[in-house]
C-alpha cells in the first residue's frame, strides 16, 4: 500500500490533503483498503454515497443504461433527462418546477447565482460566514470559510466582486455574543440592516445552506428559516437554498428546508443526488424563473444531463423512496445523536453535539466553559479514528475559531453501525486523552 501512496505523490498533485490509505473495495457502509483492513465509512465520501458502496441495484441500473445510451450533450433531449426533471419537480418544495442539471455542486451553485442575477437584472449576492458553496469562482466567492482562493493573494483575483457576507445563525458561537432565544434572532435583524445599507434594489439573491455542513454542522434555531424567507420577500431578494450536502434524505427529509416548511426560489442539489456513483447535480427553480430563462444560453457543460447521470439519480431516488430511507435517516440519526450525547457526558472536551438526521457534529474544545476550540486534539482524534477503522471528517480552522468532527454516514446505516462507531470513538477518546495526560 505504501508503494501506491508513494506513486500517488509522484504523479498526482496533492491538493486534497490525501490520507495514506488506498481503498480497493467496498460493501454497504464499509470500505476495504489494500491490506484488507475494513473501515466504517461515516463520511459517505463527503456525503455523496447515500446508498453505501457497491449497491448492486444501482450498479445494475448503470450497466443497463451504459448498454443503451451514455454520451449525449445537453443540446439534445433524452427521456432520462425528462424523467429526472419531472421527478425532482415533484419531490421539491412547493412552487419549484423547472430544472437544469450539472456535474458538481459547485457548478450548480454557479448556475443558481447566474439565474438569480439574470432574473433580477443584476445585483449583489448575500452569503454567510462559515458557509461553503464550492470551489469554482462564483461559488468560491459566495463561500464564507476563507478558502485558499480567498486568502492566497496569488489567486484571489480570480474571485468575482459583488458578494456580501453576513453572520450565520451559529448559536454555540454567536458572532454578536447573544444567547438564543433571548436574542430574538438578532443576527437576522442585523442582516436586514445590511440589506438596507446596501440598498435592497441592489441585492439579487441570498444563498444559504439550511444546515451549514462544512462550517461545522450549524443547525439554525427554530424560527430562523421562516423569518429569513419573510425577510427576503419583504425586500424582494431571491432566496437560494444550497442543499448539495443536506438534500436527498440526509437530514430525514428529502430536502432539509422541509423540516421548517420553507420553500426557496431556487434549490441546488448534488452529491447524493446520484448516490455518489456518477457525478451530477441539479438546480430546481420556481416555474416563472425557469420560464423567464428558457431562451437564455446561460450555462452548460458537455457532460451536463448525461443519460448515465440521470439514470443514476432516478434509480437512487426510486430506492430512497421505496425503502423509506428518509424516515430511516431520521430514526437512526436520532439514535446517533443520543449516543454522541453519551460521549459528551463522558468527555468534557466535547463542547457541543448538534445536527439533524444523519448529519451530526461534535465540537472539540479545551474547556467547555470558555468554548476555546482544541484544534490539536481534533486532528489527533480524526487520525486516531481512521487508524481504528472509522472514517469521519474534520472541520477545524483557527481563523474560524471552531473544531468540529463531522459524521454523515450513508442513509442505509443501521443502529448496530452507530454502536460500532461510538465504540471506536470512545476508545479513541480514552487513548488520546490518556496520552495527553501522560505527556503533561
Amino acid at each position: 500500500m505504501q508503494d501506491v501512496v508513494a506513486e500517488d505523490k509522484k504523479w498526482f498533485m496533492q491538493v486534497y490533503g490525501s490520507q495514506p490509505v488506498v481503498f480497493v473495495g467496498g460493501e454497504g457502509v464499509f470500505l476495504r483498503d489494500a491490506l484488507g483492513a475494513r473501515y466504517l465509512d461515516f463520511s459517505a465520501q463527503f456525503s455523496a454515497c447515500s446508498l453505501g458502496h457497491n449497491n448492486q441495484e444501482l450498479v445494475n441500473a448503470l450497466k443497463d443504461q451504459m448498454e443503451r445510451l451514455i454520451c449525449v450533450s445537453p443540446m439534445f433531449v433524452t427521456k432520462e433527462r425528462v424523467q429526472l426533471a419531472r421527478m425532482l419537480a415533484r419531490l421539491a418544495p412547493g412552487g419549484l418546477g423547472k430544472c437544469v442539471f450539472g456535474c458538481t455542486g459547485s457548478d450548480a451553485n454557479e448556475f443558481a447565482l447566474k439565474v438569480a442575477k439574470c432574473y433580477r437584472g443584476g445585483g449583489k449576492i448575500i452569503s454567510f460566514w462559515r458557509g461553503y458553496h464550492g470551489a469554482t469562482a462564483g461559488a468560491a466567492a459566495a463561500t464564507g470559510k476563507a478558502e485558499t482562493i480567498q486568502t492566497d493573494r496569488r489567486i484571489a483575483e480570480l474571485l468575482p466582486a459583488g458578494f456580501i457576507h453576513a453572520a450565520p445563525p451559529y448559536c454555540y458561537r454567536c458572532d454578536f455574543g447573544r444567547t438564543y432565544p433571548e436574542c430574538e434572532l438578532f443576527c437576522l435583524k442585523f442582516l436586514e440592516t445590511q440589506i438596507l445599507h446596501e440598498g435592497e434594489e441592489r441585492i439579487a439573491a441570498l444563498i444559504i445552506e439550511p444546515v451549514f455542513a462544512a462550517g461545522g454542522v450549524i443547525v439554525p434555531p427554530d424560527g430562523y428559516l421562516p423569518a429569513l424567507r419573510r425577510l427576503c420577500d419583504k425586500h424582494g431578494v431571491l432566496l437560494i437554498f444550497d442543499e448539495v450536502v443536506t438534500g436527498i434524505g440526509r437530514t430525514g427529509k428529502m430536502f432539509a428546508c422541509q423540516h421548517w416548511n420553507v420553500a426557496p426560489d431556487i434549490l441546488v442539489s448534488g452529491k447524493a443526488l446520484t448516490g455518489g456513483y456518477i457525478p451530477g447535480s441539479a438546480v430546481i427553480a420556481r416555474q416563472d424563473i425557469g420560464e423567464a430563462l428558457d431562451s437564455v444560453v446561460l450555462h452548460g457543460h458537455t457532460h451536463s444531463a448525461y443519460p448515465l447521470m440521470c439514470a443514476s439519480a432516478i434509480k437512487n431516488l426510486e430506492i430512497i423512496l421505496r425503502d423509506r430511507l428518509c424516515e430511516h435517516a431520521r430514526d437512526v440519526g436520532e439514535y446517533l445523536k443520543s449516543r454522541l450525547l453519551e460521549l459528551k457526558s463522558e468527555f468534557p472536551v466535547i463542547g457541543d453535539v448538534r445536527g439533524i438526521g444523519l448529519l451530526q457534529g461534535i465540537e472539540i474544545v479545551r474547556d467547555p466553559s470558555t468554548k476555546e476550540p482544541d484544534h490539536e486534539l481534533g486532528h489527533v482524534l480524526f487520525e486516531d479514528f481512521l487508524s481504528r477503522g472509522l472514517i469521519t471528517e474534520l472541520e477545524s480552522r483557527k481563523n474560524l475559531n471552531n473544531c468540529v468532527i463531522v459524521l454523515h454516514p450513508p442513509l442505509i446505516t443501521q443502529k448496530e453501525h452507530v454502536d460500532m462507531a461510538i465504540d471506536i470513538m470512545r476508545r479513541s477518546f480514552r487513548a488520546c486523552l490518556g496520552t495527553r495526560r501522560s505527556e503533561t
